[in-house]
């Protein structure tokens, strides 16, 4: 069975992996990325680079000198960001790079982060393989430079989203959800996420707003904030009338969106990044300015049973059969069986 080793800096990912189960902290890229090697996984000898993986309180020139002395025995070898910058390329073990987004806002706010960014741009199109998760991403790879770049979409198992009504309601009561006023979630409780827009456009309308996160970076806002597992956070969606994501990041796809979708609950996005083909592809509506915001939530909510039809005919072609044969080939392409 050919060998195949997985480059992350993050513990988290690392120990989802070994483990063969998904963490509830993990989530956007690094929910992706897991769910990519497990796949892989079933059909290859996967380990995950020990070496890689950050030690806690580790300086990065410690990391550094042990990247570029670190030469692991594959067939192939997958890395995301930092083992691709501060990694050597093994003599004739082709190499696939994982990459969702390039923060290109973060690039200039330091010579640090210059330097960093500069140089993944740089050893990404050395590369055997690019692998990336939407077309916005896949153009802006090849325009740099990039000579072979894939699209391998976010995915999800449909059933992982079933929840029942008597569910719904115990989420509602516990959460103490007030009746008769449509339910809308603002967003991550992060000003990137663009939590403050959403909140001054609808704060006077009579909605109960939700915001979500591992932390509460909004805390001043007279906003409902809940820290969830990931089956109630399932259930928050189902539970919502509209979920709305207005993100200022040039997002690699939006896995909110897509789940809200799954729950048959419509969207409202910024469409910033890879976002927008997910949205335009799922009939949703872009919002672009917090102005305009309020006329759309009508919208939504008045024709909520049509964006919702046309959301579902969307991501049914992103299940698990989808990403475990895209990922599994894309490697036997690469190394043979």
């Amino acid at each position: 069975m050919k060998k195949v080793i997985w480059q992350t800096r993050s513990a988290l990912v690392a120990d989802s992996i070994r483990s063969g189960n998904l963490s509830p902290d993990a989530n956007g890229g690094n929910a992706y990325d897991v769910h990519a090697a497990l796949a892989i996984a079933k059909e290859f000898e996967l380990s995950i680079s020990d070496s890689a993986v950050m030690q806690k309180g580790e300086s990065l020139l410690r990391y550094w000198h042990r990247m570029k002395n670190d030469s692991p025995a594959a067939d192939l070898i997958i890395s995301e960001p930092y083992p691709i910058v501060f990694g050597s390329r093994v003599k004739g073990v082709p190499s696939i790079g994982m990459i969702h987004h390039i923060d290109d806002t973060l690039r200039k706010s330091s010579l640090k982060h210059t330097w960093y960014f500069n140089r993944l741009k740089r050893r990404l199109q050395k590369l055997d393989l690019v692998v990336t998760v939407s077309s916005y991403w896949r153009d802006y790879l090849e325009n740099l430079g990039c000579k072979n770049v894939k699209i391998i979409y976010n995915a999800f198992d449909p059933a992982d989203y079933l929840v029942s009504q008597e569910q719904i309601r115990k989420f509602k009561e516990e959460y103490r959800i007030p009746e008769g006023k449509p339910l809308i979630y603002a967003g991550n409780a992060n000003r990137q996420k663009g939590i403050y827009e959403v909140y001054d456009a609808l704060k006077d309308r009579g909605y109960h707003l939700l915001m979500s996160g591992s932390q509460n970076q909004a805390s001043d806002l007279p906003v409902q904030y809940l820290h969830l597992d990931r089956k109630t956070y399932i259930c928050m969606l189902h539970a919502c009338d509209l979920v709305i994501t207005l993100s200022k990041m040039t997002e690699g796809w939006n896995r909110i969106a897509h789940e809200s979708l799954l729950c048959g609950t419509p969207v409202i996005g910024s469409g910033v990044g890879g976002m927008k083909e997910l949205l335009n592809g799922a009939g949703q509506l872009i919002v672009t300015k917090g102005s305009d915001l309020p006329d759309a939530v009508l919208e939504v909510l008045h024709r909520a049973d049509w964006y919702v039809e046309n959301g579902k005919r969307f991501i049914e072609q992103f299940d698990m059969h989808y990403f475990n044969n895209e990922w599994n080939n894309t490697i036997r392409g690469l190394i043979g069986e």
